[in-house]
């Protein structure tokens, strides 16, 4: 080989190793581009993850009642509520029907006056006991109000990871579509 034919050769070989090391430094930068993607895309996965984690976490069942969002001590307490007041009318009510099929001569005024004043005062512990109604409900429209913001916030974040949640089934009630409740069939077809 001739001086001129290596020095060709070696012209090619350089050029070819500025080539390969231009598309060596090509791909690394790609390289590191994705690289520094993917941990962006990790991170905020992760932060949508703990999103969505502290949304399931702020509909806790047990608690002490002090969280703003804890549907199940509020839901418990209108249980309790709801029960010690039907206790208090219907032991009111017993208490009634045993007075009038208890007591002697109804006839006789002092009787009479006795047994209406003891009948007065059990009537007042029903209204007394109706009272439950209005803390009950504020309780559950409080509660309804806090799953409405949960599912909102869950949706939120959902649909920033790209997945569509199909909402289908039951509403949260609210007053645009309040219907009333008339009958127990109209309650048991709430509940299929």
């Amino acid at each position: 080989m001739d001086t001129k034919a290596l020095q060709e050769l070696a012209d090619q070989m350089a050029n070819f190793e500025k080539f390969v090391k231009r598309r060596f430094d090509e791909i690394s930068m790609e390289v590191n581009a994705t690289s520094l993607q993917l941990d962006h895309a990790g991170q905020d996965i992760q932060s949508q993850f703990k999103e969505i984690m502290g949304v399931l976490a702020s509909i806790s069942y047990k608690g002490d009642g002090t969280s703003q969002v804890n549907a199940g001590f509020e839901l418990e307490a209108v249980i309790a509520d709801t029960e010690n007041a039907a206790n208090n009318i219907m032991d009111a009510a017993d208490r009634i029907a045993n007075r009038l099929r208890d007591q002697g001569d109804m006839s006789d005024p002092a009787v009479r006056q006795k047994v209406m004043g003891e009948i007065k005062d059990e009537v007042q512990t029903i209204l007394l006991a109706c009272t439950f109604q209005d803390l009950t409900s504020q309780r559950i429209k409080k509660t309804l109000e806090n799953l409405n913001t949960i599912e909102t916030r869950l949706n939120a974040t959902l649909e920033k990871m790209g997945i569509k949640p199909n909402v289908t089934g039951a509403e949260i009630v609210t007053e645009a579509n309040k219907t009333r409740l008339t009958s127990q069939a109209d309650i048991d077809a709430l509940f299929n």
